[in-house]
């Protein structure tokens, strides 16, 4: 199977280290949430919640987010049911962006900015955290990273010919993910294999 690159990039702080505009030439990027408000280059948008839909939907048409905008139907934004059909937990925006990548035969995803896999507080940073549709209701909280790892590892179980390389921050402890072929890339390298 022929290498197809994606970038997927949240919001967490980690990928504040990464200058976003360098990574179109390697691949399509499928950013999430408010990410438009901060970087222009974006090829897909994705949110599930009311306010950012609002929001992105606003600011397309207006012509300040030039990304396409994708909002997936209210039964992907739970849990598959394939998953656990008696207790779908709400999804969120990176899982969908990265769906919409595979969908798209992406096979090799860049994720930036997963940080739900950091260990301690970090984990739960955000770049938006109380701005506009980031307000307390929408704050991660600790112990729904059990819950999120979980979900991910069935995800990249499930699509197992895709390659999930979470890019994280130097000498940071992360938390287990049991999934073949989830791998760990610390930022250094990431960023010296953009320049070769």
């Amino acid at each position: 199977m022929e290498a197809s690159i994606a970038f997927i990039i949240g919001n967490g702080p980690s990928r504040n280290q990464i200058d976003l505009n360098s990574l179109s030439s390697f691949g399509k990027t499928f950013g999430c949430n408010a990410l438009y408000r901060d970087f222009q280059g974006l090829d897909y948008l994705v949110a599930i919640d009311d306010g950012m839909i609002d929001e992105i939907d606003a600011s397309v048409r207006i012509g300040v987010c030039k990304s396409e905008a994708i909002f997936p139907p209210e039964e992907e934004q739970y849990e598959s049911a394939e998953y656990n059909p008696f207790q779908r937990r709400r999804s969120n925006a990176g899982m969908n962006a990265m769906l919409e990548a595979v969908r798209r035969d992406h096979n090799i995803l860049y994720c930036l900015g997963f940080d739900f896999i950091l260990e301690g507080s970090a984990s739960v940073a955000n770049v938006y955290k109380d701005t506009a549709n980031y307000g307390p209701e929408t704050h991660a909280h600790e112990s729904d990273n059990f819950y999120r790892i979980k979900y991910f590892e069935w995800f990249a179980r499930k699509y197992d010919q895709t390659t999930f390389v979470m890019v994280i921050p130097d000498g940071t402890a992360t938390k287990k993910v049991d999934a073949d072929n989830v791998v760990g890339m610390p930022v250094s390298t990431f960023l010296q294999n953009l320049e070769h």
